[in-house]
């Protein structure tokens, strides 16, 4: 198996100089089999930016199997990153997708408005997902 590290690690160093197009572009252009790499990156960044950038990343390319690494990050306490999560859910309009949103209705939270906003960005999302064709790629 390779192993994409020293690339993505190349990109990231080019994010973090404030290179982000570099980076983006660069990392889109990874095959497929990048992604887990992608995805343990995700996990182990701190930074909530890096991390919004990471899941930008990672759904643009387009890939069903990231689904559950979305939805995940619904249940992330930032809300970029679950409305990041949000953005690759609705793009990959799927019945998974629809599935891991319907899901987050039952995620809790210790304060009301933010639960509303979040329930609001949520149905929002689904309503716009169970419009599009399934299984739609929105064009890059």
């Amino acid at each position: 198996m390779a192993t994409y590290a020293p690339q993505i690690a190349w990109y990231l160093d080019r994010y973090h100089q404030g290179d982000g197009s570099t980076a983006f572009h660069g990392l889109i252009q990874h095959e497929s089999e990048a992604i887990a790499e992608l995805e343990s990156a995700f996990r182990a960044a701190t930074d909530t930016r890096l991390r919004v950038f990471l899941l930008q990343v990672i759904w643009q390319h387009r890939h069903q199997s990231v689904i559950p690494l979305l939805a995940e990050a619904l249940l992330d306490c930032e809300p970029q990153v679950w409305k990041e999560s949000l953005d690759g859910l609705v793009t990959l309009a799927s019945p998974a997708s629809i599935d891991a949103m319907r899901s987050a209705r039952t995620r809790q939270f210790t304060k009301p408005q933010e639960a509303e906003e979040f329930r609001l960005w949520l149905e929002e999302a689904i309503q716009q997902a169970e419009r599009l064709p399934k299984g739609h790629k929105e064009e890059a």
